[in-house]
């Protein structure tokens, strides 16, 4: 099922082809950070990363949540989609669980999945999507999530976490720049973020995977549309 087409990408596959253009490949990498908006303004961004993603991998999408969980979720911070096959204007796309609660409900309010189908199907089709949905409450939900992802970290999985950089603000791109030298930097991102000094909506995931994949971060580029809201991509070294 697809939620968000028409939205926040084309339903037309002409126009989606052409969106998303042709991947060239590159030197592999298998750790992301990429942002979640319309995806007019932050193709270039997939497309370079997907330049580095090898096809037939496993790739992890880790999305956070932006609303609290549902009731009867209460007390839980993971939840992956179930198996199922995802026909896309650009080819069918295959969505593989890794066993947590299941994330059916938060599929329609959440886009950010949806925006890596068209670049699944057409520049890594033979690729499993693995998408985890999380609400990160701080340090120990972070560690909870490494935990979790540690034993898919055997060199044929990719990880990618959805976060802009920014919540919607005024001077986004300010402190979008801001959130890239952190990012860059290697500085721990949790505390800033539990005291509202940084509102990046991924800060605790990419914290996570930080730890996980051990290297630097390198900047891939920008988005082309920061009037409500920062935006940025990575990729680790």
């Amino acid at each position: 099922m697809m939620y968000h087409s028409g939205i926040f990408y084309p339903e037309d596959k002409e126009e989606l082809s052409k969106l998303v253009g042709k991947v060239e490949k590159e030197e592999a990498h298998r750790f992301f950070i990429l942002p979640h908006m319309r995806l007019d303004a932050i193709a270039g961004l997939y497309r370079k990363a997907f330049s580095m993603i090898p096809d037939g991998r496993r790739i992890i999408a880790i999305l956070p949540l932006h609303r609290e969980p549902l009731e009867k979720d209460e007390g839980k911070i993971i939840f992956t989609s179930p198996d199922k096959i995802v026909e896309t204007p650009l080819g069918s796309v295959r969505i593989e669980s890794l066993g947590a609660s299941d994330a059916s409900s938060y599929e329609e309010e959440e886009y950010s999945l949806e925006l890596l189908y068209p670049f699944v199907a057409a520049a890594a089709p033979n690729a499993t999507l693995c998408p985890v949905f999380v609400r990160l409450g701080g340090a120990e939900d972070s560690k909870k999530l490494e935990r979790f992802l540690k034993p898919y970290d055997d060199g044929r999985s990719i990880f990618i976490v959805s976060s802009n950089m920014t919540a919607r603000m005024d001077g986004a791109e300010a402190e979008r720049d801001r959130m890239i030298g952190l990012i860059e930097g290697g500085e721990h991102l949790i505390d800033l973020w539990r005291k509202g000094r940084i509102s990046a909506c991924g800060a605790p995931a990419i914290e996570c995977l930080s730890r996980i994949g051990g290297g630097r971060w390198r900047l891939i580029g920008v988005g082309e549309d920061e009037r409500l809201a920062g935006h940025a991509a990575f990729y680790m070294e």
